[in-house]
């Protein structure tokens, strides 16, 4: 059995992307949060089929300002844990006890991922104990495992950090367990990560592939409203 773990934060404004916050307002940063939650809904409804969709979200007792968008298939618990590594080995842990033999999770920040390429990830599972998707900052957006194994997320890691891949690659080494990478990607943290994706949207990027259309969509709005595409050039 396989599942596939969706990992993010409630969208609150002022809470979520606040990176984003140089050129957009926090209720901005919110609602693309929301498109890219939506976009992912999409792009699981392709895989479905044979792999078990769970969300797990923080804080807890905010999940009712996303839960009448998630779909009924998606399994939802709240992450358990003082930092990210904790959460993220609470996670899987929680999801193997529950009989599954592949696992993987991935953040929500990835509006470039193809149903295909998740799918191509548990395959890589086959013959491998670790898969990690790196990210062009340093760090990963998808990790997937078959054995449970706390040690991976050591809190020796700074996450966050642009050594997190690295770190991690060191560990898994360490633990003898053998190791292959996935489609690279960038996560949507700064402007120049937000510019870079409309650019690319622009120019036919997603030709043949599955467009994340609200976030692609939310993003135009944005461009076209006058003030806030000064406040882009500004920045």
């Amino acid at each position: 059995m396989k599942a596939l773990i969706l990992m993010t934060r409630v969208p609150i404004p002022g809470c979520t992307k606040t990176r984003l916050m140089e050129i957009l307002t926090g209720d901005e940063c919110a609602e693309l949060h929301k498109c890219f939650l939506m976009d992912l809904f999409k792009i699981f409804s392709f895989i479905n089929d044979d792999i078990q969709i769970f969300l797990t979200y923080t804080p807890e007792q905010a999940f009712g300002l996303i839960k009448d968008m998630v779909p009924e298939t998606v399994r939802c618990f709240p992450q358990v844990g003082d930092d990210l590594g904790k959460k993220m080995s609470n996670a899987f842990r929680y999801v193997f006890e529950k009989g599954y033999e592949k696992v993987c999770l991935m953040g929500a920040d990835i509006p470039y991922i193809q149903p295909y390429e998740i799918k191509d990830s548990f395959n890589k599972l086959e013959k491998s104990d670790v898969v990690l998707g790196p990210t062009l900052d340093g760090g990963y957006y998808f990790i997937g495992i078959k054995k449970y194994n706390g040690g991976i997320f050591s809190n020796k890691l700074k996450w966050g950090n642009e050594s997190v891949l690295e770190g991690t690659i060191d560990i898994v080494n360490n633990l003898d367990l053998k190791l292959a990478l996935t489609y690279k990607h960038r996560d949507i943290d700064t402007k120049e990560d937000l510019f870079d994706l409309k650019q690319r949207a622009d120019v036919g990027y997603f030709k043949d592939k599955t467009l994340p259309t609200n976030t692609i969509t939310f993003i135009n709005k944005l461009w076209s409203d006058k003030y806030n595409a000064n406040k882009y050039i500004r920045g």
